[in-house]
């Protein structure tokens, strides 16, 4: 069995120190090496007992944490460095990856939720619909989705008069209908920015060419008032379809190439009456 110098590690015949080469006084038993198989590792290595790195030769301090300490284990034994010592691979990892990696996770988080449309982000997902003064949901004793859907229902009968197929209600022309004209009702109250030509390319709808956006305003006062104070939604709906009938652009809703339609009512603080229709 050969000796070596335990600092520098030159072999020796004996156990006889001090080292002819270092002059280091004490010897270790050198390991015998065995030819490498398939599943036989080959020799030893230095160990740093602080953090597990491994070295090739007993050189300390250790290259990465700097501890003066190396211990020699053989290859055999180190299918897992960091087990017998009690240090997880997490104690090792540097803080800088470790930001990298948090910070990557945060925007693939932001970009997921911008994708689905929980949060407004530019040139993904449909924007958000502003929330605009006034009332959005009833005027008076009438139900607002109920007003948009009978006013649905005049346009088509309308449209069976002059020998066109019915308007079908669509989801998404309906939510941007209600983007553009509360969009326009947050700018004419608040100080919202109005309607976004970004934010309106954004509604993934199934039209062939970009919608057509219709709007109709009953001014404030008794105009505006007889709607809100109608006795029913057919009755409010009637009043404003008589009211946009009298636009230029009404003639599209009866257009026979038409088939798709979106329509939102919002009442003002002032119960001034601001209505737009998608159509496609």
């Amino acid at each position: 069995m050969e000796w070596r110098c335990e600092w520098c590690g030159k072999p020796h015949e004996s156990d006889d120190p001090p080292c002819d080469n270092c002059g280091h006084h004490e010897f270790e038993k050198a390991v015998e090496r065995v030819p490498a198989t398939a599943d036989q590792p080959q020799g030893s290595v230095w160990v740093c007992p602080e953090c597990g790195r491994q070295h090739q030769k007993h050189s300390p301090p250790c290259s990465r944490c700097g501890n003066l300490e190396l211990e020699q284990r053989d290859v055999a034994d180190l299918d897992d460095p960091l087990e017998d010592i009690g240090t997880g691979w997490r104690d090792v990892i540097e803080a800088k990856y470790v930001a990298g990696y948090v910070a990557v996770g945060v925007l693939l988080l932001v970009l997921g939720l911008g994708f689905v449309g929980v949060i407004d982000l530019p040139g993904m997902g449909e924007p958000t619909i502003p929330d605009a003064p006034g009332n959005a949901d009833t005027a008076g004793n009438l139900s607002l989705a109920e007003v948009e859907a009978e006013y649905v229902a005049e346009v088509n009968e309308r449209r069976d008069a002059a020998g066109a197929s019915s308007l079908r209600t669509d989801e998404t022309l309906g939510r941007l209908a209600a983007y553009y004209n509360k969009a326009i009702v947050d700018a004419t109250y608040d100080d919202g920015d109005g309607p976004n030509r970004d934010a309106i390319d954004r509604f993934d709808h199934d039209c062939s060419s970009p919608p057509d956006i219709l709007r109709h305003e009953n001014s404030a006062g008794p105009d505006g008032a007889a709607i809100v104070t109608a006795e029913s939604p057919e009755a409010a709906a009637s009043a404003l379809v008589e009211r946009v009938e009298n636009g230029a652009r009404f003639d599209d809703l009866l257009d026979a190439t038409r088939s798709s339609v979106g329509v939102d009512v919002h009442v003002a603080p002032d119960d001034r009456v601001f209505v737009t229709i998608v159509v496609c």
